[in-house]
C-alpha cells in the first residue's frame, strides 16, 4: 500500500491554515452548527421509528401467495363437521391430506385455487356447492434472509405482502453502525423495476424512500431475496476543529455539514479556506473549497466521499504551525494511506 507522504501532510496543513481570511461571524458558525447538529440527531432510534411506520401503512402488494412445502394452512367447509379448521402441513412433495377425501395436492396452488379444488372434490359425493375457506398460518416455505447491520439479522417468513420496510422492522431495525444503502440481492431477475439494478442486485436509498420521495422504494419482498444493510463508511476531520478523528459516512452528506461533526470549529476556524483530500487509488484528489462563496452563489456545497480527509483551514500566520501539528497528530493517530482503511 503506497503511503502519503507525512511533509506533504505538513505542507497541506500549513498551505491551508497559512491562507488568512476573514471567517464567518460567530453567529453565523452558531446557526450552522446548530442545523448541522439538528440533521445528525435524526439518529438511528428516528429512522427506526420511519421504518416502522413505513412498514405498518403500507398497502401491501397485489397478487396471491404460491403455497410451498412446509406451509401450514387452516381449512374450514361449512355445514362440515370433519374439516372444520382443520390445520395441515403441505408435505415436502407438495400435498395435504383432509377427511373423506384423502391426499390432495397443495403446492404450487394460490389459496384460492385451492379452495376451488377442494370445493369440486367435496362436491362430488358430499355437499352441494361447498363453501371452502383456505387460510395460510405459517409461511414456512417462503423466507428471506436480513443481514448486516441491523439488531437480529437472520432468516425470515415472507407472503406476498411483505415489503423492505417490513422485513428492517422484523429485524429489529438498523443497528447504530448501519448505513442509508440497503442491498437486495434476488434469487430471480426483477425486471420493470425502477431501482437501480446490476443484474438480479437492486440498491435502495432509505433516506429516499422514508421521506416519502419515492414510495416505490418500498418493494416487495420475495422467497430467497437476501438484504443486505452494511456499515456505514468513515471520513477523516481534521484541522481548526473541536475534536477532530474519524466520523460515520451515513447517507449523503455535504462538507458544510460534515465539519460540525468535530463538536464545534475553532476561533480561528475559516470556512473559506477548507481542503480536501481525495483517494482513488494510488492517486489523491485535492479539493479546495470556500464555503463563503458557495453560500454567496447560492450553490450546494460538494458530497464528501468515504474515506475523505477534510482539513478546516485558520485564519491569521500565528496559528499556521498549530494547525499543522495538530493536523499530524490526528493523521498518526488514526492512519494514513492511499486505501485509508481506519
Amino acid at each position: 500500500m503506497r503511503q502519503t507522504p507525512i511533509l506533504y501532510i505538513i505542507g497541506l496543513g500549513m498551505l491551508a491554515a497559512g491562507c488568512a481570511s476573514a471567517g464567518p461571524s460567530r453567529e453565523t458558525l452558531i446557526a450552522m452548527a446548530s442545523a448541522s447538529q439538528s440533521s445528525e440527531s435524526t439518529g438511528s432510534v428516528a429512522l427506526n421509528s420511519k421504518i416502522i411506520s413505513a412498514s405498518t401503512q403500507a398497502d401491501g402488494f397485489a397478487g396471491d401467495y404460491i403455497i410451498g412445502a412446509g406451509d401450514l394452512l387452516v381449512i374450514s367447509i361449512l355445514d362440515l363437521s370433519e374439516v372444520d379448521k382443520a390445520k395441515v402441513r403441505v408435505s415436502a412433495e407438495g400435498f395435504i391430506r383432509l377427511p373423506l377425501i384423502d391426499t390432495v395436492k397443495a403446492k404450487d396452488l394460490t389459496a384460492r385455487q385451492l379452495e376451488s379444488e377442494l370445493a369440486v372434490l367435496y362436491g362430488v359425493e358430499y355437499l352441494h356447492d361447498p363453501q371452502v375457506s383456505v387460510f395460510i398460518e405459517e409461511y414456512r416455505s417462503q423466507r428471506a434472509s436480513v443481514l448486516g447491520e441491523v439488531n437480529k439479522p437472520g432468516i425470515y417468513e415472507v407472503n406476498d405482502r411483505r415489503s423492505l420496510t417490513d422485513m428492517l422492522a422484523q429485524a429489529g431495525g438498523l443497528s447504530k453502525e448501519a448505513d442509508r444503502v440497503v442491498y437486495i440481492l434476488r434469487k430471480n431477475g426483477s425486471p420493470g423495476t425502477a431501482l437501480s439494478s446490476s443484474g438480479d442486485l437492486l440498491k435502495v436509498d432509505l433516506d429516499e424512500l422514508l421521506a416519502g420521495r419515492n414510495p416505490a422504494l418500498n418493494v416487495r419482498v420475495d422467497s430467497g431475496d437476501v438484504i443486505s444493510v452494511p456499515k456505514s463508511g468513515e471520513f477523516l476531520l481534521g484541522g481548526a476543529v473541536r475534536k477532530p478523528g474519524p466520523y460515520p459516512l451515513k447517507g449523503k452528506l455535504t462538507v458544510d455539514q460534515a465539519i460540525y461533526f468535530g463538536e464545534a470549529l475553532k476561533d480561528e476556524a475559516d470556512v473559506s479556506n477548507i481542503e480536501v483530500l481525495r483517494f482513488n487509488g494510488s492517486k489523491t484528489e485535492v479539493l479546495h473549497i470556500d464555503l463563503e462563496q458557495l453560500r454567496q452563489e447560492g450553490k450546494v456545497a460538494p458530497a464528501i466521499q468515504k474515506n475523505d480527509v477534510i482539513f478546516v483551514g485558520t485564519s491569521g500566520p500565528k496559528t499556521v504551525l498549530y494547525g499543522a501539528v495538530d493536523f499530524v497528530k490526528t493523521v498518526v493517530r488514526f492512519g494514513f494511506s492511499a486505501g485509508m482503511a481506519f
